[in-house]
């Protein structure tokens, strides 16, 4: 008796412990600092309350051109459908909620703060806007460890939503972020005279638009044997992929892979494979081949026996096939073979 009124008395007492204990620990979670809250430009879609969004109407009569221009583009019919949140209709979809820009246009230096623009705003800011809607293009994590995030490039450097709506040298000068520091204008002229219209919103054609940063590329398209970027029949996105993420191996393929899907005679497989046609994303076609543009025929990196010789050192000094090892009729399957190890032709 005495015992089990004991462990009474005592269950008794750790019931308000743990109680106090309780309220101690919910009190502390509640004084615990919250989420830390987004940073520009997404702080103003999270601090914006129902009545800052204002409609299109109010936009009309600064940025008539602008607004005209939108109608015209593929996002015009997402983006004025009205089942859709507020936050995700018209101009305010984009560039934020419209009473909080409305309502601090003076100074003109706060202007920024208060409404996106994506001229003026960096890529990373632009791009975080975009990636609202278009998360399953890029989400932001994927978008940070991209070359074109490293090296400060965003969507907006590449891709316009107002299209075509700067027409003549005259409205041109009303929108400086159309002009660089000199005033010259930023449209740049295609690179190679039979390029492509533009697809996917994009400001000018595949070549020329990255041809502004991958020059070297460029001017390996300029060679005698290339693949047909210049005559317009190819494009970069054929081969690379501009939005790489956790899909873009459907798309793109590295390496052999993405090779053989237009030169399909290569693929094989075949009994007795060339080396170099089981390389990885570094090897494979690339270890002959350059594959923008080349002095050689068959875009190849060396001509004559040099290109062989590269791995078959042994063969230099003692073998001497003519003029290039294919050309002189013994080693003829050189991607690779069924009935020979070494590539005859039989």
């Amino acid at each position: 008796m005495n015992s089990s009124r004991l462990l009474r008395t005592m269950s008794l007492s750790i019931v308000p412990i743990l109680s106090f204990a309780a309220l101690a620990f919910a009190s502390m979670m509640d004084t615990k600092p919250g989420k830390k809250p987004p940073a520009y430009p997404l702080s103003l879609f999270a601090q914006a309350a129902e009545e800052d969004y204002v409609g299109d109407k109010k936009c009309v009569g600064c940025h008539k051109n602008y607004v005209e221009s939108f109608d015209q583009s593929p996002h015009a019919a997402f983006s004025r459908d009205p089942h859709r949140s507020r936050d995700r209709q018209g101009c305010e979809s984009c560039h934020g909620p419209g009473k909080p820009h409305i309502d601090h246009l003076t100074p003109r230096g706060d202007i920024p703060k208060y409404a996106i623009g994506y001229t003026r705003a960096k890529p990373r800011e632009s791009s975080e806007a975009c990636m609202r809607c278009h998360a399953d293009t890029l989400s932001e994590s994927h978008w940070r460890r991209t070359g074109h995030a490293r090296a400060n490039v965003g969507c907006a450097d590449c891709h316009q939503i107002h299209q075509n709506h700067v027409k003549d040298a005259k409205e041109l000068k009303a929108y400086p972020s159309r002009l660089d520091e000199t005033g010259a204008s930023k449209i740049r002229a295609p690179f190679f005279v039979a390029a492509p219209d533009p697809r996917k919103m994009l400001k000018g054609d595949e070549a020329s638009l990255c041809g502004k940063c991958h020059r070297r590329e460029v001017s390996e398209f300029r060679h005698n044997f290339h693949h047909p970027i210049p005559e317009g029949r190819m494009v970069c996105s054929d081969c690379h992929e501009p939005h790489p993420n956790k899909d873009a191996p459907k798309h793109v393929r590295p390496g052999k892979q993405m090779c053989v899907s237009c030169h399909a005679e290569t693929a094989g497989p075949f009994v007795f494979e060339h080396d170099f046609q089981t390389g990885g994303e570094d090897g494979g076609c690339t270890e002959c081949h350059r594959p923008h543009g080349s002095p050689n025929p068959k875009l190849l990196r060396l001509f004559s026996r040099g290109l062989c010789n590269q791995c078959h050192s042994d063969k230099s000094v003692n073998h001497f096939p003519g003029r290039t090892c294919w050309q002189s009729g013994c080693h003829v399957a050189i991607h690779g073979s069924n009935s020979s190890a070494r590539f005859f032709s039989r």
